[in-house]
């Protein structure tokens, strides 16, 4: 690749994660993503901001894995870093639903026993 393809390419991967370290940000202040999922993101896009800014890097991550293409080496990482992220997402939506059928179960029963009560409090009204 020439100095200035990879210059261009370098730019873009830099203004990619800036635009997704300031969006995942602007997330977090609105409240539309919580701040512990929020880390993750911004770990991905400080890591891709660094590949793309320093030109060693992704050579220097290829040649400590034994990868001979250094670009096949970066996307080996993103999509092992989004493997990790959508595991995370399933763990945390499974416990999430295990609280719903808790807080449902719960509800219900506090249903059944407000019925009790008012069936209770009207027959002494009577």
């Amino acid at each position: 690749m020439s100095g200035s393809n990879l210059a261009s390419v370098q730019l873009m991967g830099a203004a990619f994660s800036l635009i997704l370290l300031v969006s995942v940000l602007f997330l977090v202040r609105a409240r539309m993503i919580r701040e512990k999922y929020s880390l993750v993101w911004f770990v991905i896009g400080l890591f891709m901001l660094a590949m793309s800014v320093f030109k060693g890097a992704v050579d220097w991550f290829s040649g400590l894995f034994g990868i001979d293409y250094a670009p096949s080496a970066f996307f080996a990482i993103l999509i092992v870093s989004a493997y990790l992220l959508l595991l995370h997402m399933s763990v945390s939506i499974s416990r999430m639903k295990l609280q719903n059928k808790t807080l449902t179960q719960e509800l219900g029963l506090t249903k059944l026993r407000l019925e009790e009560l008012e069936k209770k409090v009207s027959e002494r009204r009577d």
